[in-house]
């Protein structure tokens, strides 16, 4: 993706879908660990313009991410909707949080958060730098809020299509 080897073909996509769509995939992954996904979505939302599965992809990492850092039986909630004139997809867990001084690093590659090396949960540091990258190309931004022992909320911003 960095080399610029990789050609987004971006489309005109209705955002509250496409999540839906992966919610629903990913389903059969928190099954497996008694997650719940609760997933809000509004319809009214107008469609932005991106690669579908490119964002499809960056939507299952936070999901994946979600669940990996959460303890079994928990919730995630996915909301989609309008923030400042932008689509916005958030997720948010309830995971052990990430330390500010840790949040600003997180989205480059191979870096992980102490709550990775602690819980010895398994991963590359990849992932978030992925969804910042995929995120990126379609200039939109990624945010993080957590707070240590509360969760954690990730969440893509996107312009909406004009």
């Amino acid at each position: 993706m960095e080399a610029g080897a990789f050609r987004y073909c971006p489309e005109s996509v209705r955002l509250d879908e496409l999540t839906r769509s992966v919610v629903d995939e990913f389903e059969h992954v928190s099954a497996t660990t008694g997650h719940k996904i609760e997933l809000s979505a509004d319809s009214t939302l107008e469609p932005v313009l991106v690669d579908r599965e490119a964002m499809a992809q960056a939507i299952w990492n936070l999901l994946d991410n979600a669940i990996k850092y959460s303890p079994d039986g928990s919730k995630v909630w996915v909301d989609v909707s309008r923030e400042d004139g932008n689509a916005a997809v958030r997720v948010r867990d309830e995971g052990p949080g990430i330390a500010e001084e840790e949040q600003k690093d997180l989205l480059q590659k191979f870096v992980r958060g102490s709550a990775a090396r602690e819980g010895a949960v398994k991963g590359t540091g990849i992932g978030l730098a992925m969804v910042d990258h995929i995120v990126g190309a379609h200039k939109g931004c990624v945010r993080v809020d957590s707070t240590l022992g509360e969760g954690s909320t990730f969440t893509i911003l996107l312009r909406r299509e004009q």
